[in-house]
């Protein structure tokens, strides 16, 4: 077992996932690094931020570094002492129609170069397949996830299992089903960024639950792109894991200051709302007056501290006991947050089965979306199954008057 849970809240999971190279707690932003274009160094990453786990793109390091990678391993590489993810290159097969390589080959690549977790080439599911074609991605990506067993070589390495059938979720837990049968150590769901980009955020609820209800639950569950950390407690209230992003950087690319409800530009703002390193003593001019690269890492720097607060936002929330309040907080940050939220009253029922039974003093009402909380359904289903009124005065007259008229 690779995956120990400490602590659970609503689907959400403090816990501690062991590779070779050493743990990283859950839930885990692993920060998208791009070999080739680095606006902050993965040292940085794991010594100014306190990132435990990074990901990077085994496809990418193929084409730019060739047999220089497997000479130096791509913790050295990279520079990072930390948990190294790779991914295959599927995302690069989704964008653009092919890659240009194989599944085997891809597997033996990330071997050489030592990824403590890696990923089959999965074949994503792109928003706009049909049924048939989703299908097609869903039954390849499995043929690819038992191939994997025959062609590895290695051990030590945790592989991804990836989840795929995008927009259509009986696809996406028939998917779940085909590679929870398979020993992989974690899975991921696969093509959301799409859906995310599109602020399809019930949608993609959808999507999660579908896999989550159908994977194993020792095993855990990885959220491809996860994007901008507004999402963030969403994703891990719906039992995600871990979660991938490079919104920090592209966001900077833009010009895109991130906050916890959403982005601006940088010159659209008067004052700067945060007191992270990077902005406790700048206002938005001192970012407009510096040299292009310059603010580009200014504001990727400042984006990953507003991931890190909120995933240490999040952690905390899941050991109070609060996840849902933190969750309702966020579904008032966005509409299309608010229509996720309200999609989870779907999944309602298999909420409170899942969630943990805690006593605590107290729980926050706040509107009509609480109903959906799992305590709020739980004493909701005790009431009907235990209640039973005592006899009255009014109930015997009511009981009488019904046995009158059912004799008249």
């Amino acid at each position: 077992m690779c995956f120990e849970v400490k602590q659970e809240d609503l689907l959400g999971r403090l816990g501690v996932v062991e590779t070779r190279s050493g743990r990283f707690r859950t839930p885990a932003l692993l920060p998208v690094v791009n070999p080739a274009v680095q606006l902050v160094s993965p040292r940085e990453l794991r010594e100014l931020f306190g990132f435990e786990a990074i990901m990077t793109n085994a496809y990418i390091l193929m084409r730019h570094y060739g047999p220089r990678a497997p000479e130096l391993g791509v913790h050295r590489l990279l520079g990072f002492d930390g948990v190294v993810a790779t991914d295959s290159g599927a995302y690069q097969l989704l964008v653009y129609g092919r890659v240009g390589i194989g599944p085997d080959e891809v597997v033996a690549y990330q071997e050489a170069i030592g990824s403590d977790i890696a990923v089959i080439l999965d074949v994503p599911t792109g928003w706009t397949d049909s049924r048939e074609e989703a299908l097609k991605t869903v039954l390849e990506t499995a043929e690819r996830g038992k191939r994997l067993w025959e062609v590895r070589k290695r051990d030590d390495i945790l592989w991804v299992g990836p989840v795929q059938g995008g927009r259509f979720p009986d696809l996406v837990a028939r998917s779940a089903r085909l590679m929870s049968s398979m020993p992989f150590d974690i899975h991921a769901l696969g093509s959301p960024t799409p859906v995310m980009e599109a602020y399809r955020f019930d949608v993609l609820v959808d999507m999660i639950m579908a896999a989550k209800l159908n994977l194993p639950p020792d095993r855990p569950l990885h959220l491809f792109g996860a994007g901008h950390p507004m999402t963030f407690a969403l994703a891990v209230a719906l039992g995600c894991d871990m979660f991938d992003s490079a919104a920090y950087a592209l966001y900077a690319r833009d010009g895109r200051y991130m906050m916890e409800h959403g982005t601006a530009r940088i010159e659209e703002l008067s004052f700067l709302p945060c007191d992270c390193p990077v902005c406790a003593r700048r206002d938005p001019s001192d970012f407009l007056e510096a040299p292009g690269p310059e603010r580009e890492r200014l504001l990727a720097m400042h984006n990953l501290y507003v991931c890190a607060r909120e995933v240490r936002a999040i952690r905390q929330a899941i050991a109070e006991g609060r996840l849902w309040e933190l969750l309702m907080r966020r579904a008032h940050s966005h509409p299309s947050m608010l229509r996720a939220v309200k999609a989870i009253a779907r999944y309602a029922d298999a909420l409170e089965e899942r969630s943990p039974v805690r006593g605590r003093k107290g729980i926050f009402i706040f509107s009509s979306l609480d109903v959906a909380r799992p305590e709020v359904v739980r004493y909701r289903k005790r009431l009907i199954e235990r209640f039973s009124p005592r006899p009255g005065p009014l109930l015997m007259a009511c009981l009488m008057a019904l046995s009158s008229r059912r004799q008249a």
